[in-house]
């Protein structure tokens, strides 16, 4: 385990006022509720998930853009367990982590306190750009609602469903993507179906912003249309920090999004599979 005291380029006041409260800004992150409940929440995972986070050493000591997979419906599991992990690694003092989150979850009870004391906040581009320029590493999911309830079926699978705007993000801002993937969380409860056409059919796509409303299986709710926080089921996590990639490098200053969407999905899929190759039973290895 290590900290970060020097930022690369940049002094500590200078990242202090960068995250400054403001429209969009980091007015719910709490530090000292961080530093105070780390230890205890990373003893949780490390129990009811058995969680293990490899790839820290990966991450250079500049800004980046993390980019992830996305698992387990309301309750995110690998998302908290991957906020543990950085803030045990690099710890409360490091370069601070950001993470952009959909409205609903910053906005539900319990589950979206938490994740705005550690730094979660309200998915925007122009917030975000300015976090990176600032010197804060920033955690992005681009399979959204979608991935985060596609089918039990594809639960190893990359589903990003298109979206190219992190790497637009990452290029515009000369910072380097961080893919980072994980096994687990999506069995922690259960999805049946591919919900996207009836997010459209109900115009929620239109209204809430809400890509999908699948039929999940969960403790306690039983069936449910979509998903609401809920008792996870204690599936072991596992979450592997890749090497970063630099678009400006790959592909210079005019890139082939769909090339380098193509690419980092590539990659992103092939270290899932191998290290969904490790569980060789759902939930319970």
């Amino acid at each position: 385990m290590g900290g970060w005291t020097a930022l690369l380029g940049k002094s500590a006041a200078t990242v202090r006022r960068a995250l400054t409260p403001g429209p969009g800004g980091l007015e719910g992150r709490d530090p000292e509720f961080i530093r105070e409940m780390l230890p205890r929440f990373w003893l949780a995972a490390r129990l009811y998930f058995r969680a293990e986070v490899d790839g820290f050493d990966n991450v250079p000591d500049e800004p980046v853009l993390f980019v992830g997979n996305h698992s387990g419906g309301a309750d995110i599991p690998d998302t908290f367990v991957f906020l543990l992990g950085y803030h045990t690694y690099f710890t409360v003092e490091g370069r601070p982590l950001v993470g952009l989150a959909h409205k609903i979850v910053t906005r539900m009870p319990v589950v979206g306190d938490f994740a705005r004391k550690f730094g979660m906040v309200q998915a925007d581009m122009d917030t975000a750009a300015e976090l990176l320029r600032g010197g804060a590493n920033v955690l992005v999911y681009p399979g959204g609602d979608v991935e985060a309830l596609r089918p039990w079926r594809d639960r190893n699978r990359i589903v990003f469903d298109g979206r190219k705007g992190f790497l637009r993000l990452a290029h515009a801002n000369g910072v380097k993507i961080v893919p980072v993937v994980a096994t687990g969380g999506q069995e922690t409860f259960y999805v049946f179906n591919d919900g996207r056409r009836t997010a459209q059919l109900l115009r929620f796509d239109k209204l809430l912003r809400v890509k999908s409303v699948p039929i999940s299986l969960s403790v306690p709710w039983g069936l449910l249309p979509a998903d609401l926080p809920h008792i996870p089921l204690p599936a072991k996590i596992r979450i592997q920090v890749l090497e970063p990639i630099d678009l400006h490098e790959r592909y210079g200053d005019d890139p082939d999004w769909d090339d380098a969407y193509e690419y980092v999905t590539s990659v992103m899929q092939v270290a899932l599979s191998r290290l969904a190759a490790k569980s060789v039973i759902p939930v319970v290895s």
